[in-house]
């Protein structure tokens, strides 16, 4: 990371460290309707409808749709290597938590004021729940 680069504490929820580009949702995801060949949301109006969340630091408000939709949509991601490599997400639910522990995608909450100012799309993140921090470069 560069000199340049803001620091913000969060809460660890899923343990794990990730670098990647950053895509922000201003919508909940349903991870069922994502492509899993090309992590490509599907969502008819989503606001990232036909976007990849594959490789991505997902900044996102929330998830949607019953369990076995969203845990089965992101194994579908998972094991075709198109999961996003974290997520920041502002309203955990207990799937989506139970989901990145158990496959191993970093997850973060609770992030202090100001992030949601900064980040914007396409900036660099690191997300490091071992240590409660995210560290953005902006693009």
């Amino acid at each position: 990371m560069s000199q340049a680069s803001l620091v913000f504490a969060c809460r660890p929820i899923a343990e794990g460290k990730a670098e990647g580009t950053v895509l922000i949702s201003k919508d909940e995801i349903m991870f069922y309707l994502c492509d899993p060949a090309t992590g490509r949301i599907t969502e008819k109006g989503h606001c990232l409808e036909g976007r990849s969340v594959a490789g991505k630091i997902l900044v996102f408000p929330g998830g949607k749709g019953s369990s076995s939709v969203q845990v089965d949509g992101l194994y579908q991601l998972l094991s075709r290597g198109n999961a996003p490599k974290a997520m920041i997400i502002e309203r955990p639910d207990t799937i989506l938590v139970t989901s990145a522990i158990i496959m191993e995608i970093p997850l973060v909450d609770r992030v202090e004021p100001g992030f949601y100012e900064a980040v914007a799309d396409g900036d660099l993140a690191c997300v490091d729940a071992d240590k409660g921090k995210i560290t953005l470069v902006k693009s």
